[in-house]
């Protein structure tokens, strides 16, 4: 079990919008014939690249947030902390501000800050990605937050099986648990809405969108160390593998046996698969742990048969999802006969191995 939460702002700059050229030769007739009615329509933010991460930086420093994992722009990193050092603002904005020239700064196209940050009992990753270039309507300030229990790091010389001992206070009833994961959704919660207020009194914004969940990972087999977990660079912070996150991010790999025999009832939260990606979503309603192979990982994966539960496709079970929800999950998403058509957009984006990318299959 993690927690994550979103937080996304759309600045108060002014923006341009501009038209994208389609680039296959029939989309470009109808382009000309419907006088670019169907050219796709880009905001281009006017903020450089060194002025925002100032803004930015001031906010995180405001609530003692200022320890840096990585700065990038676009394909570059700029800083990447491989040793663990801490309170490295001031290094990764110098390393930044002395190799970006003025005209690399007003032309980038997106810009990633990954910092770690310690309060109260959880341990955080930030990672801030800010886009020049967005479609119309998207913000382009995202802010993606995970958080992980600290007193769960794993201890040296620790095992598997004493870490599983350690966590089983968590699991003796389900008083013990719910009230356990309330108190720490509540101090994530709250973590949050300072954050936002931090960005907020640097960076003037029109508006702001946040959401945090509970997720727990299925694992496909069984993790015995932290040198197992399977990194993903397109998926949440935490499955990235920044330097020394192993050991604290270890105790998520067994919730899911632990829940399986507590036999316990869990309720909203997100399930996602050894790389982060989602298996399914429950509600209010829930279901219990302890049926069938949905949290047992010495069984094969199989989706529970009631509650209130929506499933995701691209994960590492889909194909169980599809034979044993009778029907193929499939790509949801709704094309059609203009998008056949219209193709890729010549939009000047870049591809990134950073977290924020979705897996789109741009670098293909």
């Amino acid at each position: 079990m993690y927690l994550a939460g979103s937080l996304t702002l759309d600045p108060s700059q002014m923006t341009v919008i501009q038209k994208v050229q389609p680039k296959r030769m029939f989309a470009k007739l109808l382009d000309a014939i419907t006088f670019g009615g169907i050219s796709e329509k880009l905001e281009h933010e006017t903020f450089t690249a060194v002025s925002i991460l100032q803004q930015i930086n001031m906010g995180l420093r405001s609530i003692g947030i200022n320890n840096v994992v990585r700065l990038a722009m676009d394909d570059h990193d700029f800083y990447l902390d491989e040793k663990g050092k801490d309170d490295d603002m001031s290094d990764a904005m110098f390393e930044f501000e002395a190799k970006v020239d003025p005209l690399e700064s007003e032309h980038f196209n997106t810009l990633y800050l990954v910092l770690e940050h310690f309060d109260g009992s959880l341990k955080y990753i930030i990672e801030i990605s800010i886009s020049r270039k967005h479609k119309v309507g998207e913000y382009p300030i995202q802010i993606k937050t995970n958080a992980v229990l600290a007193e769960l790091q794993l201890k040296q010389g620790e095992t598997r099986e004493d870490m599983e001992n350690r966590m089983k206070m968590i699991f003796t009833d389900q008083n013990s648990y719910d009230n356990y994961l309330h108190s720490r959704k509540l101090e994530f919660n709250q973590f949050l809405d300072r954050l936002e207020m931090a960005i907020r009194k640097f960076v003037k914004v029109d508006d702001t969108h946040k959401e945090s969940n509970v997720k727990i990972i299925r694992p496909s087999e069984k993790v015995s160390s932290p040198d197992k977990i399977k990194n993903n660079q397109h998926s949440d912070p935490v499955f990235y593998g920044y330097h020394g996150f192993g050991d604290y991010f270890f105790y998520s790999w067994m919730w899911s046996s632990m829940l399986f025999h507590s036999g316990l009832h869990v309720n909203n939260f997100h399930m996602v698969d050894s790389y982060g990606h989602d298996v399914m979503s429950v509600g209010d309603q829930g279901i219990n742990a302890a049926e069938g192979g949905t949290f047992n990982e010495d069984a094969d994966f199989a989706p529970p048969t009631e509650g209130d539960v929506n499933f995701a496709d691209g994960s590492e079970y889909s194909d169980q999802l599809d034979s044993q929800m009778g029907g193929d999950m499939g790509d949801s998403s709704e094309g059609g006969f203009m998008d056949s058509l219209m193709g890729d957009y010549d939009s000047g984006s870049s591809c990134s191995s950073c977290s924020s990318c979705g897996g789109c299959g741009g670098c293909d």
